[in-house]
């Protein structure tokens, strides 16, 4: 694409993603990834594995991850054409699998899974973190690195290792409750402990755990097989109804 119609594309829109899409065409986006990027340790020949970008957003990750030779799929609650997601491809040049799908949906059933799963910036941003985590672990065969906002920093010491989750109200109905940068969409806040209590409970291993100011990242392994635990929030058991006499114990299945 020519460099001036990539750069009037690019500077028509407002990014979360702030990087350069091409050289000296930048996103000038609200948040500066590259730390991250660098803080994940990802290989840097990542050619042969599959990766998967829960929340993709713009697609800086996914982006990055093809450069060294992954093969991505991408996943968001917004369509690609509406996430800026398959302009930058477009003018990148390249092709991802972008999937639109609520991350509660998300199964291996129907999606596969993947040596390495990101979900960067997720959880706190999900009404049910525990379920949304264990969507995403459903995924990953290997390894799974979770990043979210953490309230460590907001707690005393002796308080840092409780697994507690601390709830983020409306800011448009409490805006004197601690809502990080007044954000609507953000549900809850997780200390680093309970964060990896959380992983943990969804079959992996965590090798690493780096905490820094208000944001939290694991490195995790799988070490179990798929996590189940969350169907017993969630599932209806099959009506089986009585057999036989029913005033004979065996006419019933209890479950």
């Amino acid at each position: 694409m020519d460099a001036d119609i990539a750069q009037r594309l690019v500077a028509a829109h407002r990014w979360h993603h702030d990087f350069e899409v091409r050289p000296g065409i930048r996103t000038r986006g609200a948040y500066n990834p590259e730390g991250l990027w660098q803080a994940l340790a990802l290989p840097e020949d990542m050619t042969g594995l599959r990766v998967a970008d829960v929340g993709a957003s713009n697609g800086y990750f996914a982006f990055r991850a093809l450069e060294r030779g992954a093969s991505v799929t991408a996943f968001d609650y917004r369509h690609q054409d509406n996430s800026g997601f398959a302009l930058l491809a477009l003018i990148r040049g390249v092709e991802i699998p972008h999937h639109q799908v609520n991350v509660l949906e998300l199964t291996p059933e129907a999606y596969g899974q993947f040596d390495i799963v990101l979900a960067l910036g997720l959880l706190y941003h999900t009404a049910d973190p525990y379920r949304a985590l264990s969507s995403c672990a459903g995924l990953s065969a290997q390894r799974l690195l979770v990043e979210s906002y953490c309230i460590d920093h907001l707690l005393p010491e002796a308080r840092r290792g409780e697994l507690a989750m601390r709830f983020l109200p409306d800011p448009e109905r409490f805006p004197d409750q601690g809502q990080p940068n007044r954000d609507p969409s953000n549900f809850w806040g997780f200390t680093a402990a309970c964060l990896k209590a959380l992983v943990e409970d969804v079959g992996f291993a965590v090798d690493r755990l780096e905490v820094s100011g208000d944001r939290a990242l694991i490195d995790a392994r799988r070490v179990g097989g798929q996590a189940r635990r969350h169907m017993l929030a969630y599932q209806r058991f099959d009506r089986i109804p009585p057999a036989g006499d029913p005033l004979e114990p065996s006419s019933w299945v209890i479950f």
